[in-house]
């Protein structure tokens, strides 16, 4: 358990590596045979869960996998549903707040997270929006469970450009104190998605240019992947990482 945050769990809430990989099929270049392809998507998707857990531990919180929290997930049944019963199962097993993030957002930082924990700790539920309209971060607290029933929170409109403003409008009217992060951060769900920025560089260097390896061996050296440059200019990518750090 954490000592700098010890009432707060981040919930990494993913599938098991096998349906994850089924699910975005970011790694698996035209050319590659199915079964190596397969094996390099597989790879780039636990690549990705670890550089989500390092980062939340170099915040200072405890990670919590919702493919262990929850031992009899359902994975056919609706994203809300699972998402909501993951985030129950956090806060009746000692834990007073909960922020939750997915594995597919590499350009999250330590920073966002040490946010998202001061913003609870002060009673206020953060959230932070994606590229989408969609978010890669938001909070809970106890009151989920005391004040409004979870169906509601299982109810909106997950995986689609609407979430990001549905749920701060039900935090807001349910329990006031909402706080949005000041970042915009791109989740990956499609190739046009990949981005080379300066989540490769800093603490996270090794993971991330594991990560980016792995999408370039997919894709090839010449292909439309762009890296997006803090003032927005937009280059042509190389394996060589910004000189920003996370």
């Amino acid at each position: 358990m954490s000592t700098r945050y010890p009432r707060t769990a981040v919930l990494l809430f993913i599938l098991p590596a096998h349906l994850d990989a089924a699910r975005k099929r970011l790694a698996i270049g035209q050319r590659a045979s199915e079964s190596k392809g397969t094996l390099r998507n597989r790879a780039f998707w636990v690549a990705m869960q670890q550089l989500a857990v390092a980062k939340v531990r170099a915040a200072g919180l405890t990670c919590v996998h919702s493919t262990e929290i929850v031992s009899t997930t359902d994975y056919s049944a609706p994203f809300g549903a699972q998402l909501s019963n993951a985030v129950q199962a956090v806060l009746t097993k000692g834990f007073d707040q909960v922020i939750v993030i997915g594995n597919d957002c590499p350009d999250l930082r330590v920073s966002d997270l040490r946010a998202a924990a001061n913003a609870l700790t002060h009673g206020q539920l953060p959230v932070g929006y994606d590229q989408r309209g969609g978010v890669f971060l938001f909070g809970l607290d106890q009151r989920i469970l005391e004040n409004r029933p979870a169906h509601l929170l299982a109810n909106l409109p997950w995986q689609t450009p609407q979430l990001g403003a549905s749920l701060a409008n039900f935090l807001s009217n349910s329990f006031d104190g909402v706080m949005t992060l000041s970042a915009i951060r791109t989740d990956w769900n499609n190739r046009s998605d990949l981005r080379s920025g300066v989540w490769l560089s800093g603490a996270f260097s090794s993971l991330a240019h594991k990560i980016w390896v792995l999408i370039v061996t997919a894709w090839g050296p010449f292909n439309t992947l762009v890296y997006r440059s803090i003032n927005k200019a937009t280059h042509s990518y190389g394996l060589r990482a910004p000189p920003a750090s996370c």
